[in-house]
């Protein structure tokens, strides 16, 4: 009789799951923050998060730094400084607008500031009394500063290319997100600005409010070339940000803006905050949180929060906290600074002329794909010091991408246990979906293991786990796909399985459409032992089958099934379903590459 085994299981160290009230993560969710409670601890912590954003965010591995091309208009000269327009071509076809504010006061080098604008309706053209992004440059370059002010995706110059809000599946297979490609053109900026002659690269800050203030830390969490930060009216513990420019896929699994703010520790951060936003608990929250995370750097005079009485704001009275913070920590001069009386260019100054050349949306992803994929061809391994290295980047990646937080796999075993089962030995798990013909092609090889003395184990990951409903915005930066959940089921089993006393030996077999999942669980699993998978599902080689029942965000980014093949390797791996072609050569030098061809067995379509 076939015994049937509930299992929960939480894999590794993770976080307890959301109450049966609270069962799906979102952005407007409270958090309260636990620092950790040692240094040790928190450069573990950070690492990993540090690495979390890069894959969320499309840049692990980074894209190649393509020149940039910069083009610069002539000089105009204002009061106690100049301004130019800038296009910077980050990705080829993929420009980035601004405008470099210099000072007159001698051929430097200057400290210098990259400056980010939100969500205001002029983007860094926007003069208001709530907040002024050309005012603030024209005091950093009164000041002393070089300063570069650029735009986002999708606003100013490049409003009638791109959108600045888009997202479907096919682009989060890929990490081709508005938060991943503003991180990108931020790091690009500040490449260009530390470039410049009359810049000291080792005095570089940066600032911006609201959806500035996110590019703001994100990007000083994973650069360390910016010194010192000041984020403005952004970290909280209750709200992360409501656009997709500040959303990326998988992000905030296990995360929220407070841990990821202190990632610029122990470097000088200013936290603006206010009483008319959701910045409001940052005296009592936030703030002592990042506190006692500089406190481990024996750091706490490096941390600082100003918090005024205002509506969600870049003002006047927040700028000279900002201004007053960089001459600090970058002049080492403490006095206060007075905003003084700024005129603004006329909008023929400061706007910038796009090339024709520039692409649109799906021109731009269609390039970005293939460029994705060029990376990883570019990577395909041809011995074991290629091998190592594609297993730290893109093996690295995909271990980042099949991560499901906190979410609990469930799963079900159904055991066809031998009459003789005396001593240890060989165990197989048989994985299937919810399918009549696979589910009995499965139970008959669970028959027929029986017989031959071999523990047998069939799961079956389904029902389909529930998915966030509409209303959770965002739902995979907060939130694990189905098919991930799917994945980490079939791990959670082969663990429990090969924590048996009676198991020395696990093998690995996937049915049909589980076979690619099965696949990906056995990359991450190095004690198992042969593997045997269909992968009719994938003979096409294109994005439509991760778009159903594969669907994990950037799971084409990582390398899907390749770099599987390249974790796999020098194992037993038996594959059905792959025709002649790319997919299938890729294995057979993968194999060939690990010294082990032999152990590689590919088969064509079944008939």
């Amino acid at each position: 009789m076939r015994v049937r085994l509930l299992i929960l299981l939480l894999l590794g160290a993770l976080p307890a799951l959301p109450t049966p009230a609270q069962p799906f993560r979102h952005l407007r969710q409270e958090h309260t923050p636990h620092p950790p409670p040692t240094l040790e601890a928190w450069l573990g912590r950070a690492s990993a998060l540090r690495t979390r954003i890069r894959v969320s965010t499309g840049l692990w591995p980074l894209p190649e730094r393509t020149p940039l091309n910069p083009r610069l208009s002539p000089p105009t000269t204002g009061d106690g400084y100049t301004v130019q327009s800038v296009v910077l071509e980050t990705y080829p076809g993929f420009y980035l607008t601004g405008n470099l504010y210099r000072p007159l006061d001698g051929p430097g080098p200057h400290p210098a500031v990259l400056s980010a604008h939100g969500h205001w309706t002029q983007g860094r053209f926007e003069n208001t009394d709530t907040g002024s992004i050309p005012g603030r440059a024209v005091q950093f370059a009164r000041m002393g500063y070089v300063v570069f002010s650029y735009s986002m995706v999708g606003y100013n110059e490049t409003a009638d290319l791109l959108p600045h809000r888009f997202d479907a599946p096919a682009f989060q297979l890929w990490g081709f997100t508005p938060m991943g490609l503003q991180l990108w053109n931020s790091l690009r900026a500040l490449d260009f600005l530390s470039s410049l002659p009359d810049v000291d690269p080792h005095r570089i800050g940066m600032t911006g409010a609201s959806g500035g203030a996110t590019q703001t830390f994100m990007l000083t969490a994973i650069d360390p070339r910016i010194r010192v930060a000041a984020p403005v009216n952004m970290i909280s513990a209750h709200f992360q940000g409501g656009c997709v420019c500040e959303n990326a896929p998988l992000l905030r699994l296990t995360t929220h803006n407070v841990e990821i703010g202190a990632l610029a520790a122990p470097r000088p951060l200013l936290l603006v905050s206010t009483s008319g936003d959701w910045t409001r608990n940052t005296p009592s929250v936030e703030y002592p949180a990042i506190r006692a995370i500089y406190r481990l750097f024996d750091a706490e005079d490096r941390v600082a929060n100003v918090h005024r009485d205002d509506p969600h704001n870049y003002n006047r009275g927040s700028r000279e906290a900002v201004y007053a913070w960089f001459n600090r920590w970058l002049k080492n001069d403490p006095s206060p600074v007075a905003e003084q009386p700024f005129q603004i260019e006329p909008p023929e100054v400061l706007t910038a002329e796009v090339p024709d050349d520039a692409l649109g949306l799906e021109a731009l992803f269609a390039r970005f794909r293939a460029r994705a994929r060029q990376q990883i061809e570019a990577a395909r391994p041809d011995g074991w010091p290629a091998i190592y290295a594609y297993r730290d980047t893109f093996g690295r990646a995909l271990e980042e991408v099949l991560d499901p937080g906190p979410a609990t796999p469930a799963f079900t075993l159904e055991a066809a246990l031998p009459a003789d089962r005396t001593g240890a030995g060989r165990a197989v798990l048989i994985v299937h979906p919810d399918d009549t013909t696979a589910a009995r092609e499965a139970h008959r090889r669970a028959d027929s293991l029986r017989a031959a003395g071999v523990l047998a184990f069939l799961l079956n990951p389904v029902p389909r786990p529930a998915s966030p409903p509409d209303s959770i915005a965002h739902a995979t930066t907060y939130n694990p796909t189905t098919a991930s959940l799917r994945v980490n089921a079939i791990r959670a089993a082969a663990t429990s399985i090969l924590a048996r006393p009676d198991v020395t030996r696990l093998d690995l077999v996937g049915l049909e459409v589980a076979g690619p999942w099965t696949l990906l669980v056995r990359a991450l699993l190095p004690d198992v032992h042969a593997t045997e998978v269909d992968l009719a599902a994938l003979a096409d080689d294109t994005d439509i089958p991760f778009l159903s029942d594969l669907f994990i965000p950037l799971l084409r980014r990582a390398g899907d099934v390749r770099t599987a093949a390249v974790m796999i390797a020098p194992a037993p791996l038996t594959l059905h379903g792959l025709p002649e072609g790319p997919l299938r050569t890729w294995f057979e030098d993968v194999y060939r590459a690990a010294g082990a061809r032999p152990m590689l067995s590919v088969h064509g379509p079944r008939p």
